[in-house]
């Protein structure tokens, strides 16, 4: 039923609205879509509404915009997550299994990759090896333009089999690649270049487009269960991959020396798949899917909180995979032993894991951007004031730096995609973060073998610089895209 109002109640109730303040012809634009830091919206029936004249002035907060329409859009409501119940955890509980299994692999291409330097790629240079481990990480990111929509449409059941079938194959293919030349004659593997492309096939390629499927869909399926509670959600999956680059380091320390690199991947094959296969069963979807969703959408970054916000997690990716990938060689260059660089990843892992967790829960208080500010300023303290100092004889120094530095780059690589999400509505999550990772995507694969060149060529110090740098410039893209959403007029105590 449709209530029409006289006219002269409507302008009565115009008549009463306060005046905005500063500039009358622009307003911000809203903080969040459901922000933590907004109230509830209130939807009036025509039983609520008052029976007696005038119409009184509605004080609530306006109803939430659509950030591709900018008008308001019962979809928004209607899409409003749960919050919490016994789905939503059991799907974070699977989140966490996934993101254990594939980010946590991934993160341990620290101690893999001098592996290859070692026995199978001994005549190749080691930023021609990290081209291998850059294309898995671009993959996996990269294609997720084409996953996110796919997400939205059909839901996260087939995509996350299909994924996890993807990624095992891979896998379980380099068990059988043999790390001895007489043993990689026999099978026809003489030639270092025929092993360099089957690792680049089954680590870049193969795992990279498997990992594209899970993990994209692992996290836009929280956009489902949690608005409010996000930054926690996202913070507990994004442990596991800390939990995982903690523990698959220490698992290869023991298996390599003992069982060598074939029964080493076939045992992490088995471990990989019992949490797969833990994923796939937990994980599931609430909403249903859309139909017409488009495989990128250029439109996004005519908004430029999304343009900076997505710069910025272009410059901390890039911080985050070459820590992982060559903070082990670093310290061989400084001069450490090869030992140390198991413990490394491992702290660093470990470091990781307490921040995104830490992030995630006091993001939803003081706001998700806040909190990715306040994070890169500490990860910014911790590379001149720690890093700069680490020397060979301060074994410590170097342990307290992996654990700080992983902690301050666990927080910002777990608030990214929340940040990312905030500027959307939840079914159309999958394709913006698609969107804006694509983008990412670049960063991943072009870190680790400019890093490589980078200590090649400018030593240990001006390594450590050009990090900084990195993120300093990470620090101006997010404090910009804060600057925008409050419509250009900053305001500390806001809850961005």
């Amino acid at each position: 039923m449709t209530m029409v109002l006289p006219t002269m109640e409507m302008d009565t109730a115009a008549s009463n609205q306060p005046p905005p303040k500063g500039n009358n012809m622009t307003r911000p634009r809203p903080l969040s879509t459901f922000s933590s830091a907004s109230t509830d919206v209130d939807i009036l029936t025509p039983t609520t509404l008052p029976k007696i004249a005038p119409f009184p002035v509605d004080t609530s907060p306006a109803a939430p915009v659509d950030p591709e329409n900018v008008v308001p859009t019962k979809e928004m409501i209607l899409d409003s997550p749960p919050e919490g119940g016994m789905q939503a955890w059991l799907t974070v509980a699977g989140s966490f299994c996934i993101t254990t299994a594939v980010y946590g692999l991934s993160n341990s291409v620290g101690v893999i990759q001098p592996y290859w330097a070692q026995h199978h790629l001994s005549s190749f240079a080691v930023q021609d090896i990290a081209w291998i481990s850059g294309a898995n990480i671009f993959l996996c990111l990269f294609l997720g333009v084409q996953v996110g929509p796919w997400f939205d449409r059909f839901g996260p059941r087939w995509l996350l089999m299909a994924g996890s079938l993807v990624y095992l194959a891979g896998l379980v293919g380099l068990g059988f690649l043999p790390e001895q030349s007489d043993a990689a004659a026999r099978q026809g593997l003489r030639d270092p270049r025929t092993m360099y492309g089957l690792l680049m096939l089954l680590w870049g390629i193969i795992m990279g487009s498997g990992a594209a499927l899970c993990c994209t869909v692992a996290l836009s399926v929280l956009a489902h269960w949690f608005e409010k509670k996000r930054g926690l959600a996202v913070g507990i999956v994004f442990v596991g991959s800390s939990v995982g680059g903690a523990v698959f380091p220490l698992v290869l320390r023991s298996t390599l020396p003992n069982l060598g690199w074939e029964w080493s991947m076939r045992i992490l094959a088995l471990i990989v798949a019992s949490l797969l296969g833990m994923g796939n069963i937990l994980i599931k979807g609430r909403i249903k899917g859309r139909r017409g969703s488009g495989a990128i959408n250029f439109r996004c970054f005519r908004d430029a909180s999304f343009f900076w916000t997505t710069i910025g997690c272009f410059m901390n990716q890039f911080i985050l995979i070459a820590g992982l990938g060559m903070v082990p060689t670093w310290a061989l260059a400084k001069g450490f032993e090869q030992q140390s660089t198991f413990v490394i990843v491992a702290v660093m892992s470990g470091g990781s894991g307490v921040g995104r967790l830490v992030a995630g829960a006091i993001s939803d208080k003081i706001g998700r951007f806040n909190t990715m500010i306040l994070t890169t300023i500490f990860s910014i303290i911790t590379t001149f004031a720690v890093w700069m100092l680490v020397e060979t004889d301060r074994t410590w120094l170097l342990y307290l730096f992996s654990a700080l530095f992983g902690f301050g780059t666990g927080c910002v690589i777990s608030i990214g995609p929340i940040c990312v999400g905030q500027l959307t509505i939840p079914s159309k999550f999958g394709q913006y973060y698609g969107t804006s990772y694509s983008v990412v995507s670049f960063s991943s694969l072009l870190c680790i073998p400019l890093s490589a060149s980078i200590l090649e060529n400018l030593g240990t110090q001006g390594f450590v610089l050009v990090f900084g740098a990195v993120l300093l410039s990470a620090l101006a893209a997010f404090l910009m895209a804060r600057f925008a959403i409050q419509g250009y007029a900053w305001r500390w105590r806001d809850v961005v």
